[in-house]
Formats: C-alpha cells, structure tokens, sequence
C-alpha cells in the first residue's frame, strides 16, 4: 500500500509535467491539474507506443523519459505550480464530508490494489503483453503464439512504462491512480456546481459506482480509463462552453478511449455535431485522428498482419499474418462472449443471440436489463426532453449502444452508457425532491464506505459462474508496507515444452484454456497449443531463433 502511493506520487512527476507542456503548446485553456494529467497520460501513452516500434519499454526508456520530464519542469515551472495551487485551493474549499469522500477512495484503492488481480483476463493476456512490451516491444506476429495478444492495448504499453519492472513484479496499478484522479475531478466538479446553481449534479454521482470500479483497479484493464473518461468527455461537452479549446480537449480524449479500445469509436459522432464549418476544428481533428490512425495500423500490421484487425480486411502478404482461420476463432469466440455464457452455438441467428442476450444470469442480467430500462426512462428527464446537447449525446450513445448488441454486447463495454445514464437519472430524481446537500454527501459516502466494507462478506457466487472469479481476496496487515504480486497465481509451476523450433513455458496446472499467469516469455498453455494442432493444424514457430523477430503459424497440412 505505502509502495503503491510512492509510485502514485511519482507518476504525478511524469503525467503534469507532460499535461501542462501539451496543455501549453496546443494553446489549450484549462484551470487545475486533473484535465492536464489525462492530457498527460495520453501524451505518454502515445509516445510510449511509438517508442515500442523500435524500443523495448524498459529502464533505459524509463530513465530518458525520467529526465525529460525534469526538463519540462524547468521550463514550465510558473504553469506548473499554478496548476497545482488551484487544485489544492479547490480541495481545500470541499465540504468536510466530501474530503473525506476523497480520502476514503484513496485509501480503499491503494488497499485494493494492494491485492492479487481480480479480472481473469489479467491471467490470459494483459501479464503477457506487458512482459512483451517490456522486455521486446512490439514483436512481429505476435499473435500467432497467442492469439490474444494480437490486441496489445497501447493501454497496456502505458503501464509498461510505469510498472517499474526493473525493480519488482508487484506494480501494476495505474487504474488505481486513475480512479483517485477521476474521483478528484467528480467532487471537486460537484462541489463547484451546487455553489453556481443550488442544484445536485450528476457529475459527482458518478463515484457511487467505485463499489464496481474497484474490481478492476488492481489490474491492468483498459476497461476502467475508458467508462472514467468517457464520463469527463460527456460532462465537457454538455457543461462546458463550446470553445475551440474545449473542442481539443474533447478531441484528445476521444482519441486518446479510441487508441486504447476501438470499441468507443461510436462515441466520437459527438465531435461531428461541434466539428461545424469550422476549419481549424476541422485540420485539428484530421491531423490527431489520422496520426492516431496511423499508429493503430502499424501495431496491428506488425502484431498480427492485418492493419485493420480484427477484421481481415487488407491483409499483408507477410510470412509472419495471422492464418484466418485462428483470426476467425477469436473473433467468433469474442462475439459469442457477449451472447452466450455456458454453452456456444454454431452460427446462430440474431433472435438466438438477442434472446440468450436477455437471458443472461447474474450480474449480466441485472447490466442489459438494466441498461434498457435506463433508455427508456431517460426520455421522460426534463434534460432529454428539452436540451439539445442530451438529445444528441442520448442518440449517440443508443447508437453505440446497438452496435455492440448486435456485435458483442459485453456489459464492461457499455458501462460508459449505463453508469451516465444512472447517474444522471439520480440527479434528476434528488432535484425533483429538493433533497438537502448535505443528506446527499452523507449518501454518496455511504454509498462507496459501506459497501467497501460488507464485499468481505459477499458470495461472488451470486453475481458469476466463472470459478476464477469466484475467488475472493481479503485484506492482509502485510499489504500496508508491500502489495501482492502482479499474478493471481503466483505459485503456479512452469514447464519448458519444445515444439518444431519453439521452446516455450507452459503452466503445469491448466488453470484456464488460455492461462499464462506470469510465466517467462515466451509462454503459452500447452493445452491451447494442442488444440489448435488438432482443429486447426496449425503450429506457432519462431522465425529466427531470436525472439524479437517473432512468429509465424506454420501449416502442418502443408509442411507435414
């Protein structure tokens, strides 16, 4: 826990510095810290990206970027400590009980992520692709030792950079920091606003789902980053005056959702309804866009073949693509993840795929049912029915909405709907009431203190069929000074397997299909491996004998 604030307190070195400097010479008009260090972190996550290109992320590029952001506090040193007084001013003027709203999302995140991971996908490819980074950057055909790791979120490049692996295997928690710096922005916004208005807004509601955020904190997940931000970007557009300079701002953040997860891409429809006939808009949101582009298709075309992956679009006639049919494996397989829990169907119908949508269990149930009765009674607020600003962000996010039912309809992949929509719902419902302020800080803190506490006790049985899932982790006096691993399963045992000319570790136990934990690179479960030999009769080999060069699938029908 106290390790964890040490390199929470040092990002802050890297993330404001890097913030203010864009902030500075893109001309971008903005008070306080927290806007310029989401600035920040997408400044250091693309650069990092680029750098993966020709570097591994490791302590050399660390310690570069160490000393450029001393230099960047040398020159922006006034902007710098200007930023950091108004944030501190702000936070000063908070109600008692909002203060400790605050101090109590740190400290639970910093306990938290103090834990073992909670999200499974940290097991199967989030670990490994940060190993990768780190040790090798972005390897050519990578995908094919393991098709997962075909993403490679720039996401988990930013944490590469600040995992501090050259020092220890126990930090990963930059969501953690993410969390803290997002709920900053909600209550301080929330606190500003009742003082303009006398009225409830729902930006500081926003925090009442940290009870579900907190699952995701003590992982790598690009999943968090995109429903916290995705709630500022929403809450410039429909607060904040439609300047040029917030047009930027809204235009970085998108980008910056849209880098780390292609899924957000709907979203950016909001920009078209301000881009207007307005020409500086205009090349300032072709220039970022086409050079963000850019870079997705160059880490796609290296990693997998296909510049456009997932889709097999314009493959490249290299030795190193992805056979489609593994692409086509995967991509079925996270389309029917949305749809189906226990069982899978062969081509199955939409009607098939929406109605066993609908019948989900658990928390998926109580997610789309949830989600569709959010857009149903959204239309009867007051905000809905007559600004124009919600009825076009209501369209926007229906839009992406049904895109993702009738492609994957994971319920992690349109919270940034479900949790504005709750939330603004919420206000809607405290100002029609005329409920006190006071009633409704005590609530909010309530609301994220009582169930920190009771998650002890709860049965995860309850709301998952994943067994991985289901197990629960529970504070320890010794996570205070050091946290737990980066692995839910750290004591896993790891055998070397040769196959053709690929040496790779395999865990012995077969956790999951495709389990790697932790295992030194290159790793891939042996069962995974023998499956795919099996249905597919394709084999993962090294093109040279030096990892970085990477993989390719060999043909066994052919080669054989």
């Amino acid at each position: 826990m106290l390790l964890i604030l040490f390199t929470w307190i040092l990002l802050l070195l890297f993330f404001i510095p890097s913030g203010i400097a864009f902030k500075s010479i893109f001309k971008i008009e903005i008070d306080g810290v927290f806007i310029p260090v989401f600035l920040g972190l997408f400044i250091q996550c693309f650069l990092l990206t680029c750098c993966c290109f020709f570097f591994k992320i490791g302590f050399t590029v660390f310690l570069i970027n160490f000393m450029n952001q001393i230099g960047l506090c040398l020159w922006k040193t006034k902007e710098i400590k200007d930023c950091i007084y108004k944030t501190l001013t702000d936070l000063k003027s908070l109600s008692v009980i909002s203060k400790f709203i605050l101090l109590t999302i740190l400290i639970f995140s910093l306990f938290k992520c103090a834990q073992f991971p909670f999200i499974i996908d940290n097991e199967s490819y989030y670990l490994q692709t940060i190993k990768w980074v780190n040790e090798y950057g972005f390897v050519k055909g990578l995908g094919n030792l393991h098709i997962f790791l075909a993403q490679n979120s720039p996401f988990h490049v930013l944490q590469a950079g600040f995992n501090f692996n050259f020092l220890t295997d126990r930090i990963n928690d930059l969501n953690g920091f993410i969390l803290v710096l997002s709920s900053g922005f909600f209550i301080t916004e929330f606190e500003k606003k009742y003082l303009q208005s006398f009225e409830i807004h729902w930006i500081g509601l926003v925090v009442v789902f940290n009870i579900l955020f907190f699952q995701f904190v003590n992982a790598p997940s690009p999943d968090l980053l995109v429903v916290l931000l995705s709630q500022v970007i929403f809450y410039i557009y429909l607060e904040k005056k439609n300047t040029f300079s917030n047009f930027k701002i809204l235009t970085i953040f998108f980008l910056f959702l849209f880098l780390i997860k292609i899924t957000i891409a709907p979203i950016g429809l909001l920009l078209l309804f301000i881009l207007a006939k307005d020409r500086k808009r205009i090349l300032f949101f072709v220039i970022f866009s086409s050079v963000i582009v850019f870079v997705l298709l160059l880490k796609n075309a290296i990693i997998t073949g296909y510049p456009l992956f997932p889709f097999n679009f314009f493959g490249l006639d290299v030795d190193w693509r992805v056979p489609e049919s593994l692409l086509n494996f995967i991509v079925n397989a996270t389309k029917n993840a949305g749809y189906f829990k226990s069982h899978f169907i062969e081509n199955p119908s939409l009607f098939v795929k929406l109605s066993s949508w609908l019948n989900l269990g658990g928390i998926n149930r109580v997610f789309n049912y949830g989600l569709l009765l959010l857009f149903i009674t959204a239309l009867f607020t007051k905000e809905f029915r007559f600004t124009i600003k919600h009825k076009i962000l209501y369209f926007v996010l229906l839009i992406h909405f049904v895109l993702l039912l009738l492609s994957s309809p994971q319920f992690r992949f349109f919270l940034p709907e479900f949790v504005f929509l709750f939330v603004l719902l919420t206000h809607s419902l405290f100002n029609y009431f005329k409920i006190n302020i006071k009633i409704i800080r005590f609530l909010l803190l309530i609301s994220i203190l009582l169930p920190l506490i009771l998650i002890e006790f709860v049965d995860y049985k309850n709301f998952t069929q994943n067994k991985l899932h289901q197990m629960q982790e529970h504070y320890k006096w010794s996570q205070i000074l050091i946290p737990e691993k980066n692995s839910k399963f750290p004591d896993v045992k790891f055998e070397k397997i040769k196959d053709g000319n690929l040496e790779y570790n395999s865990p012995k136990e077969n956790f999951f299909f495709y389990g790697t934990g932790s295992g030194d690179l290159p790793c891939v479960n042996k069962v995974q491996i023998d499956y795919f030999k099996k249905h597919y009769f394709i084999l993962p080999q090294q093109r040279t004998s030096d990892l970085k060069d990477g993989f390719y699938s060999k043909n066994l029908l052919i080669n054989e």
